[in-house]
């Protein structure tokens, strides 16, 4: 018999919040190889920040390399797979992704890097979950920008040079989650730290640098905060990361397939066995653009400009 969905929701207790590429999915892979953890199988359910994301207006690009619908998903029987992002919105079908916990688990959460941008997340992950624990990781800002963009230009949504990819994100006529890139936007810390520590204080939120998690202290002073029996989550990589870059073959027709909608109807026509054989070729991980130093003074100026700008 399933749980009562309060029941399933007031053991939750742990969140990571973001910021987006900043070692969210190094620090969801190593936390939940612990047998005392268990964080969402969909790693980031984004139900917190609902009120500010609305799926129906993402653009077609997005749509084209997310597949909305998790109601099949949800239908698997526990364990449910492993999945990287998806828009929950129904506390049912939040509350079916932590089915799979049990006694054994002291942490029970989630991570998803759309709560430390959205302005209603704190507030609405306060009022559920009052007491839980909050990590924040980040990196510099320039360095988060320029891993952003690598990701956007291999799927498809950017073109140009990383500054001009992010002149071209500040001058969308509506820069949102799911229709924009906000590069600059995610990259803005401190008015983002500083709405969720103003609802979880002191030692309820812990800001973690991404270089930290290459530091096995991190990891033992980490499970201890958290109440963890410390082991060893290194997992043998060496404080490698978990999410490494890559881009397609063919950038030109990839930004084709994907403005246009067509990948997404190729994903759903090829067998998911051939599917993963063309996906390991498609996207390579040679010879990945690195930050020029006229880029990062470049990004910086833009940055500086726009936090003036606010504060003005």
């Amino acid at each position: 018999m399933s749980q009562p969905i309060q029941d399933v929701l007031k053991r939750i207790n742990f969140f990571v919040i973001g910021a987006a590429k900043c070692g969210t999915t190094t620090l969801y892979a190593r936390l939940n190889s612990h047998p005392e953890v268990f964080l969402s199988p969909l790693k980031e359910p984004n139900y917190h920040s609902r009120a500010d994301i609305d799926p129906s207006r993402f653009s077609r690009a997005f749509q084209a390399n997310t597949k909305l619908d998790i109601a099949d998903y949800l239908k698997q029987s526990d364990p449910l797979p492993t999945r990287q992002v998806g828009f929950v919105r129904e506390v049912s079908d939040y509350s079916r992704l932590f089915s799979g916990a049990n006694d054994g688990h002291r942490v029970i959460g989630e991570c998803s890097t759309s709560y430390l941008w959205s302005s209603s997340a704190p507030k609405a992950l306060k009022e559920a979950h009052p007491a839980a624990k909050i990590v924040v990781c980040l990196r510099d800002p320039v360095e988060r920008i320029f891993s952003h963009y690598l990701m956007a230009r291999k799927y498809g949504f950017v073109k140009g040079s990383v500054v001009d990819a992010v002149r071209a994100d500040l001058n969308h006529p509506d820069p949102s989650w799911g229709r924009s890139e906000l590069f600059v936007e995610l990259s803005l810390y401190e008015a983002q730290i500083n709405r969720w520590r103003r609802l979880f204080p002191g030692d309820q939120l812990r800001v973690l640098e991404l270089g930290a998690l290459r530091n096995e202290k991190t990891w033992h002073d980490l499970q201890v905060w958290l109440g963890l029996t410390p082991l060893d989550l290194m997992l043998g990589e060496e404080g490698g990361d978990a999410n490494v870059a890559g881009l397609s073959r063919y950038e030109g027709l990839n930004r084709a397939l994907t403005s246009s909608g067509l990948k997404q109807l190729l994903a759903r026509l090829v067998p998911l066995e051939m599917k993963q054989r063309v996906l390991k070729w498609y996207y390579h991980s040679e010879a990945i653009p690195a930050l020029t130093g006229e880029e990062r003074t470049e990004l910086q100026t833009i940055l500086e400009e726009v936090i003036s700008a606010r504060q003005a």
